[in-house]
């Protein structure tokens, strides 16, 4: 048996955000399965250790490409695909690519140079099996905070590597808050994992499956938003979603406002 990635995941148990389980993608005979595991610190060997055990069915699990979308081979680019993961179990998986698609659409024939470039789709009988987006390589959380110390660490880390002359960077990241904005959409997880850098140090925006229109619900399961990065009470796609995670970005950078960062 071979573990090809695994994650732990968590659950709040009595208002405490706890450990629950490790979930893994392991293949066994050359089948790809969906498992989980209670031991974080010793991984299984044998496919018996494991339990809630699920095929991953991988194959034509995409929307079926239209006509008015761009399709472009799957070179010189990113193609983002669905995290193996999501293929367990995710019945409404052509839901959520699709809904992606069409929002990635809208971006392509409105662009911005503080939004992730996207050229189109990867067709694959006739199915959307990726998107394919210009080629980024380095994120706002890699560059600053490559320990990945989690908030409270890293805010009294000192944060060695932020100087004001990450300032543009955030005016950059506004300003193409502003522009989803104007095409009435809302990105719904502007988070330090979700800002890459252009070769020419550009910031921009990436990530837009959680992304909505204006008054849109937040409720379906197909919307992926970070912990510690929103407010979970809020249920409603609202610009001010976007702000306010701006906001805590500005702060988990410098620790308050960039300009007062500036005269600290």
């Amino acid at each position: 048996m071979e573990i090809i990635e695994s994650s732990e995941a968590f659950k709040t148990v009595n208002g405490t955000f706890q450990f629950h389980c490790v979930k893994g993608i392991v293949r066994q005979d050359n089948v790809l399965y969906l498992a989980k595991w209670k031991d974080r610190r010793q991984k299984p060997f044998y496919f018996s250790q494991l339990y809630d055990v699920q095929l991953l069915e991988t194959e034509d699990r995409g929307p079926e490409v239209r006509p008015s979308w761009m399709v472009v081979p799957a070179y010189n680019c990113y193609v983002k695909t669905p995290s193996l993961f999501v293929y367990g179990g995710a019945a409404d998986l052509e839901k959520r690519i699709l809904r992606e698609v069409e929002t990635c659409e809208v971006l392509r024939e409105h662009p911005h140079p503080n939004i992730a470039s996207y050229y189109g789709c990867r067709d694959t009988r006739g199915r959307v099996s990726g998107l394919c987006f210009k080629q980024y390589t380095l994120t706002l959380l890699e560059k600053v905070n490559p320990k990945h110390l989690n908030k409270s660490a890293f805010l009294s880390s000192g944060r060695p590597l932020v100087n004001y002359g990450m300032k543009p960077c955030l005016d950059g990241i506004l300003e193409g808050i502003r522009h989803l904005h104007s095409l009435g959409l809302v990105h719904n997880d502007i988070t330090p994992s979700n800002i890459m850098f252009d070769d020419d140090g550009t910031p921009v925006l990436i990530d837009f499956d959680s992304c909505r229109y204006v008054g849109e619900s937040l409720r379906d399961t197909e919307t992926k938003r970070t912990h510690e990065w929103h407010d979970p009470d809020v249920k409603t796609a609202m610009e001010k979603n976007d702000l306010d995670a701006f906001a805590e970005l500005e702060t988990w950078l410098f620790g308050l406002s960039a300009d007062e960062f500036l005269f600290k």
